[in-house]
């Protein structure tokens, strides 16, 4: 039987309060971090850096092994840090801070997206929610459904038999996008067809 703790930690930015799991057992309380010189292990410490701790730093900087692979279905729920493993040079592309840039909000909410959905063919940037509703059949009339545009951009027109989603924007042309492509294609593969 595993013995894994579970506490409270504010891990967000809006303060709310996300059950975490201990990965690594703390080694007691850090003798360095109080001094003037400091913790000379920084993130890779495995000691506790205050009392009142629950989490090493060397816990708090584990990074989201899925995310780095291209998707966490997560999103900003996560436990461990989400950083873009993208060569310098790539064309993926992380939305900056600024949320009110427009080339960088969901064509069709004008938001920030989490989750992405990348369409194949396509550079547009959508919500994976967003792009998942406009290709639904509900609520749309039998003439649209049946002519397809639904299975298309809403921008561009571009038809794309699914949506890939994405924990980081890919550009079309990028490599990574490819990649993505065809990891998401083996992983449905790999699911049992509900109508054979």
């Amino acid at each position: 039987m595993s013995n894994i703790a579970i506490i409270s930690t504010d891990t967000t930015s809006d303060s709310s309060n996300v059950n975490r799991p201990v990965t690594s057992k703390p080694r007691g309380i850090c003798a360095y971090y109080k001094t003037d010189r400091g913790c000379y292990q920084g993130d890779k410490c495995k000691f506790l850096h205050g009392e009142s701790e629950r989490l090493t730093p060397f816990d708090k900087s584990k990074i989201c092994r899925f995310y780095a692979a291209g998707f966490c279905r997560r999103g900003d729920q996560c436990w461990f840090k989400h950083v873009d493993s993208a060569t310098p040079g790539s064309s993926s592309r992380e939305p900056p801070s600024d949320p009110h840039e427009e080339e960088y909000l969901c064509s069709i909410c004008y938001d920030k997206p989490t989750t992405y959905g990348l369409l194949v063919g396509c550079s547009h940037i959508f919500c994976l929610q967003c792009i998942k509703n406009w290709r639904g059949s509900q609520g749309k009339s039998s003439d649209m459904v049946e002519a397809g545009t639904t299975k298309t951009c809403p921008m561009c027109r571009i038809s794309s038999r699914f949506v890939v989603p994405s924990s980081l924007f890919l550009a079309e042309g990028d490599p990574k996008k490819a990649e993505s492509i065809e990891k998401y294609k083996a992983s449905m593969a790999r699911v049992k067809c509900r109508w054979a």
